[in-house]
This record gives C-alpha cells, sequence and structure tokens, in this order.
C-alpha cells in the first residue's frame, strides 16, 4: 500500500513543472483585508475607552472589574502565549525536523491541568492584582518581590521584541521587500500600545478573541490547501517518512540532543506551568473571573485549545514539507528562504489569491498583537502595584491618576518592546526556538521562585532572595552562550535536484548538517533550549532550600500562613511531630476567628470580597485574605482618596450630618468595631432606628464604608 502511495505521488509530481522562485505580491486586496484587521483591532480599544466605566480606575483599567467572561478570558490565555512565533515556528520545526515536534503539545496539555489544580486554587481567593503581592506576604520580603518583578519584567520585554520580529520577516518576505521589516516592527508596537493603553484589560481581551478568529482561520486555511498539494494525508506520510521526518521514539536522556520525546514533553510542561500558572497575564486573566471555579476552567479548556491551534500549525508544516517534496524541491535546501520564511514562501508560492495572503498576514499580526498586549497589560499592573503604589506619594493619588500612571506605563514598555524587536532581527534559528529559549531561561528561575514558597514552607526570604538570583543567572548564561557555541545542528536533507537554482541562487551551504560535541564551554552551551526551565527552576529550589537552611541556624525566622501553601503541603508538613516542625523552624499560621463567616453572619461583607455593592479599591483586594474585615488596615488607610479625587477623613465625613453629636458617637462605634472593639451586632444597633440627623447613617457615611470596603446590607433603607 505504502508502493502504491509512493508511486502515485511520483507520478503526480513528474507531470508538474520546476518550482520557480514566487514573483507573486500583494495586491491592493491584501492590503485592504489586512487594514481592515489592523483597524478592528484599534476600534476594540476605542470601544472599552468609551464604555462601562471608561478606565477610569486601576481596578477597572487592569482587572476588569473582576466581572470578565469564562470563554473569552480562557481564549485570551491561550493566544497570548501562542502568536506568531508558534505559526511560523512550528511548521517550520516539522519542515525542518520532523514530526517529533508533536510530543511538545502533551506537556502543554499537562501544564493546563497542573495550573488548574495548584496555582488556581493558590492565588484565586487572594484576589490579588499581581501575582508578585504573593511573594511579598509568603516571604515577608519586598526585596524577593521586587526580584520576581524584574524577572517577569525582563521576559516580558524580551517575549515582546521577539513577538513583533516574527511576523516582520514573513512581512518583508510576501510583499518582496516592498514593506521592511523594520517597518512591520514599528506597526505592530504602535497598533499593540495604542488599543492596549486605551481599553486596558477588557479591550484585550476582547482584541483577543478577535484575533484567534483571524489565527485560526489563517492556519487551517494553509493546511488544508497543502495537504491538498502534497496529495492528501497518505502522501504527506509518505514524503515524510521517505526523507527521515518520521521519528515517533527518541527517548534518549542526552540534555545536549536538541529534541528528544523528554526534552519535548518535560521541558514544555515545566514553561508552561510558569506561563498558565504564575505567569502575570495568565494570572490577571483567571483572576478577573467571578468565582474559582470559573477561573480552573479558564485554565482547562486551553488544553484542547492547545491541541487545536498547536497540532493544527505542525500539520501546516508537516503538508508544507509534503507537496514540496513531492516536486523535488526543498526550498531550504536549496537556499531559497530563512527558516521562518518557509510559510510565507508557500503562500505566496501556491496562494496568491487576491485576500488570502492579507488573510495570513493578519493572522501572524493577531497572534503578535495578542502577545504584545498581554504582555504591556501584565507590566503594567505590575510596576504600579509592586514598585510605584507602596510609595506613600503614590498611594495618596486620585484612581484617574493613578489609572493615568497605568498608561503612561503601557506606552513605555510599548517603546521598549519595540527596541527589543529590533533587536530580535539579529538571532539566528527559528523565532520559535528564539522564544522558547530566553522565555524558559528567565520563567524557569521565576517559577522555582513561586514553588519554594507554596512547596517548602521553612524557605525564608534569604533563600527566596538568592535562589532565584543564582537560577536566572545560569540559566540565562547558558542561553546567551549557545548563541555563540560552534554546535551545528543536525539538519535532516530533503531532495533539491528539481530546484531551479537559475532564478534564485542558494544563500547558504545546505551540506552543513553534521554535528560534534565541542570541548569546554561549548558541552554546556550545547544543552538543549528545551530543558532551560528546567535549569532554571531546579537550580532556584536547590540553591533556595539550602541558603534558607543556612539562614536558619543564624537565627533568620519565618512564619507561613496556610494560605500560602499547597493544601496537602500544609496537611504533609503539619502532621509531622513537633520535633521535625522545630528542626526545620516551620511555624503555620492559622486564620483567625474565622472573621469571613462573622461577617457574613452579620450581613457584613468583608473588603476582599466581591459585591455589587460595594467599590472594592485595589489596595483592599490585594490584602483580602490577609486582614479580612481588620480595622486596623481601615484606620491605617484613612488618607485614601475618593476615585474623583477628593481625599477621605474618617472624623469629618463622620461628623458630616446635621446632628453633628449624634453623627460623632456613630464615628466612635465605627472606629471601635474598626478595632474589635464592637462588634458588628453593637455597631448596627447603635445607629439602628434613628434618622439621619440623630446618628443614622447619612449618604456621605455609607460611601465612606463603600470607600472602606464595607457593605451594611441590612442597614441602607433606615
Amino acid at each position: 500500500m505504502e508502493q502504491l502511495i509512493g508511486s502515485v505521488a511520483m507520478a503526480a509530481a513528474s507531470m508538474k513543472d520546476q518550482v520557480y522562485y514566487s514573483n507573486n505580491q500583494f495586491i491592493w486586496a491584501d492590503y485592504l483585508v489586512f487594514s481592515v484587521f489592523l483597524v478592528g483591532s484599534a476600534a476594540i480599544g476605542i470601544y472599552f475607552s468609551m464604555t462601562g466605566g471608561r478606565q477610569k480606575t486601576t481596578t477597572e483599567y487592569l482587572m476588569g472589574d473582576r466581572s470578565m467572561q469564562l470563554v473569552p478570558v480562557s481564549i485570551s490565555i491561550l493566544v497570548s502565549f501562542t502568536s506568531a512565533i508558534l505559526i511560523l515556528g512550528s511548521p517550520a520545526e516539522i519542515y525542518l525536523n520532523g514530526i517529533i515536534y508533536f510530543y511538545y503539545v502533551i506537556g502543554m496539555m499537562l501544564a493546563c491541568i497542573i495550573s488548574a489544580y495548584t496555582f488556581v486554587p493558590l492565588f484565586f481567593p487572594l484576589k490579588m492584582t499581581s501575582s508578585f503581592e504573593y511573594l511579598e506576604e509568603r516571604f515577608g520580603s519586598r526585596a524577593v518581590r521586587i526580584v520576581g518583578n524584574l524577572l517577569y519584567i525582563l521576559k516580558g520585554i524580551v517575549y515582546m521584541g521577539i513577538a513583533m520580529y516574527a511576523p516582520s520577516t514573513a512581512m518583508e518576505q510576501v510583499t518582496g521587500k516592498v514593506f521592511k521589516k523594520e517597518y512591520a516592527i514599528v506597526m505592530s508596537g504602535v497598533i499593540g500600545t495604542f488599543y492596549t493603553m486605551l481599553g486596558g484589560l477588557k479591550a484585550v481581551v476582547w482584541t483577543d478573541v478577535f484575533q484567534a478568529g483571524v489565527m485560526i482561520s489563517g492556519v487551517f486555511g494553509i493546511f488544508i490547501r497543502a495537504a491538498v498539494d502534497a496529495g492528501g494525508f497518505g502522501s504527506m506520510y509518505y514524503y515524510a517518512e521517505k526523507y527521515d521526518r518520521i521519528v515517533w521514539w527518541e527517548g534518549s536522556p542526552d540534555p545536549t540532543e536538541r529534541h528528544t520525546m523528554w526534552g519535548l514533553i518535560i521541558g514544555s510542561a515545566i514553561g508552561w506551568v510558569y506561563t498558565m500558572g504564575v505567569n502575570q497575564a495568565s494570572v490577571q486573566r483567571f483572576s478577573s473571573l467571578p468565582s474559582l471555579a470559573k477561573a480552573k476552567w479558564s485554565v482547562l479548556l486551553n488544553v484542547p485549545g492547545s491541541l487545536i491551534l498547536t497540532w493544527g500549525s505542525c500539520f501546516m508544516g508537516l503538508a508544507i514539507f509534503g507537496y514540496y517534496a513531492s516536486i523535488g524541491c526543498d526550498i531550504y535546501g536549496a537556499g531559497w528562504v530563512g527558516k521562518n520564511q518557509i510559510v510565507p514562501y508557500y503562500v505566496m508560492d501556491r496562494m496568491a489569491v487576491p485576500c488570502f495572503p492579507g488573510l495570513f498576514v493578519a493572522a501572524l499580526f493577531s497572534g503578535a498583537l495578542s502577545s504584545i498586549s498581554s504582555s504591556l497589560n501584565a507590566c503594567s499592573a505590575i510596576v504600579w502595584k509592586d514598585i510605584l503604589q507602596p510609595f506613600s506619594y503614590f498611594s495618596r493619588l486620585s484612581e484617574r491618576t493613578a489609572t493615568i500612571i497605568t498608561k503612561a506605563l503601557v506606552l513605555l514598555f510599548g517603546i521598549l518592546g519595540t527596541g527589543m524587536g529590533f533587536i530580535a532581527t539579529s538571532l539566528g534559528g527559528t523565532v520559535l526556538q528564539a522564544s522558547l529559549s530566553f522565555s524558559g531561561a528567565t520563567g524557569g528561575p521565576s517559577l522555582g521562585l513561586f514553588l519554594l514558597g507554596a512547596l517548602f514552607p521553612f524557605v525564608n526570604w534569604v533563600g527566596g532572595l538568592v535562589g532565584p538570583i543564582v537560577g536566572v543567572t545560569l540559566s540565562m548564561w547558558v542561553s546567551i552562550g549557545a548563541y555563540s557555541s560552534s554546535k551545528q545542528e543536525v539538519e535532516v536533507p530533503a531532495d533539491t535536484s528539481r530546484c531551479n537554482y537559475t532564478v534564485l541562487p542558494p544563500t547558504r551551504d545546505p551540506t552543513a548538517m553534521s554535528a560534534t560535541l565541542p570541548p569546554g564551554l561549548d558541552a554546556w552551551y550545547s544543552i538543549s533550549y528545551l530543558w532551560y526551565p528546567a535549569v532554571g527552576v531546579f537550580t532556584t529550589i536547590i540553591v533556595g532550600v539550602i541558603v534558607s537552611l543556612i539562614a536558619s541556624l543564624f537565627g533568620v525566622q519565618t512564619k507561613t500562613h496556610r494560605k500560602f501553601v499547597f493544601p496537602l503541603v500544609y496537611k504533609l508538613f503539619n502532621s509531622l511531630p513537633k520535633g521535625c516542625m522545630t528542626t526545620f523552624n516551620i511555624t503555620f499560621i492559622e486564620d483567625d476567628d474565622n472573621d469571613d463567616e462573622n461577617d457574613s453572619k452579620n450581613n457584613v461583607t468583608p473588603f476582599a470580597a466581591k459585591s455589587d455593592a460595594s467599590v472594592s479599591s485595589e489596595e483592599a483586594a490585594g490584602k483580602a485574605h490577609q486582614a479580612d474585615g481588620s480595622a486596623a488596615f481601615l484606620a491605617d488607610k484613612n488618607d485614601e482618596q475618593h476615585t474623583d479625587g477628593e481625599a477621605v477623613d474618617m472624623t469629618q465625613m463622620a461628623e458630616s450630618g446635621s446632628n453633628a453629636g449624634a453623627n460623632k458617637n456613630s464615628s466612635v462605634s465605627l472606629r471601635n468595631r474598626a478595632s474589635g472593639g464592637l462588634d458588628n451586632s453593637a455597631f448596627v444597633s447603635d445607629t439602628a432606628g434613628k434618622s439621619p440627623t440623630d446618628g443614622a447613617l447619612t449618604e456621605v457615611q455609607i460611601k465612606l464604608m463603600k470607600v472602606k470596603n464595607y457593605t451594611i446590607l441590612n442597614q441602607a433603607e433606615n
């Protein structure tokens, strides 16, 4: 049967003319389709800047008012981390090296499941704007939080640059270098920054949904056409097997092997647990949903989503290879295209019908813009929440001013990301490898830091500080060093006998396909890029644990609240004998007095809870589980301002009624409740049955309650 398929395919190939370099170019219809896509993306940002709360508060701008919808958020999480890097990189990997890359998606799916049942339940109840708030609460050190911030910002800028560079190579290819890659980088940076700056998280999520549709249309449109050109699935498989692209089993444990089954599954699983579980962009999205169940599903739905999109891209590469193998011309082996230009070349060679090249480029830019906007939104949230807001000057600013600052931060990071896009043009290899290399080198230590906090309750702030610094140093060393290594990749050859070299001479040496393990540091640099996340994770954890144990010998103590570790870890360590707990310096802080339950019984919603009747502040939401109902925190925040910029003073607000003396008594009751002196019933009885001039809750006082994140549900009518 196999021989029959092969003979039929070869007979069909003999009837085809030799391949010529494609002179097909973009026409006005393609530019029109691409322009409509860009205008549509920008229009979504404009729409959300003019609807709802008009992005005037940081809660709405950064978190979508914590009332986003499940399916759009799930789609946004998926496409934010796939982008043009996937559409160009995955087919190139399959075309050049075979189908072993299919194992990569198994690690992605495992990561989604692991993240949904570990990090989502850990982070969601904390109601934090920034995932790095967890680090300060867990380790009791602002320095650890800043280290986490810097790791993410570094990764975000690098990833944005590579995401901008990826579609620029395709744009240059399909337009015949009329549209330079530098122009494409600037354009993607400007459009992504524009709609993110205007519309905030809501614009980012809904633009991702729009762009996901464009991406899927482009990927499967190319795959279907290429499969038909190749002669169907049987012919695709025949040529892939003939030219050694079918390798299902490569179980070598050698970490210097570029692609092995273990490297693809384990490496991708570690990298994607970071992406889905602790990455700020992902945490920001699933935390914007109204319930924990929906937050879990937003990540779990990426299991089928990642399978469809990733394998769709991989089959596209297999089909394109099948077509060019059937006509005897490996366009890469002939030196006609670079690794990142295989798919664009095919589109212009075989699909240059009006509008489709425009749709293809729109699909690439869809992926790029989704990644860019996610990173911009996340980086601005981190800098505002973790770096600026803790300073007293910024904490006293009105919500309107704070939102303006976060928008300015989006602009700043847009400029930095665009600059990184120009630097990315000098990177070698596929854009997929470049992205996974640098993302893994920075994401691995970040994941290791969060695992230190959630898995090891005895790890203190010293270990949490030293571990990731050593981890990122080591992983970045091997990542950057790999680009200076003399090791050559093993390239699987294909047939170039029917290529017409008179049209475009080769631009590279297609025979340089052997690889030997170089001596010295090059052996270290030869570690596969798939293992970079593992290097970062395990280095961070091992160093962090050792340093923490040493620091504890010198009197460094740590107390860990049970909500900051995984539930299973709490049960395990809490069941240890007291002697072991003392030896490992483990002290758990339990919940105090069941504050949430008491507040619920007294019809008072804690300031961390999401309520339609309350106006939750960013600071309150960030401290939800650390200080449920804490009046000390309420009093400390007495100088916090309204969203319209007017400062609120508790005493002045309490005395603002027409009966100053009566209202002053009500104010005292409020302060006593805040300090724990009166329970809820005493506070309610102090105000019940009184007129607005006799000490009852006035409209101004109710406003005060809302600002301070308390809602007196059963007294508003009185």
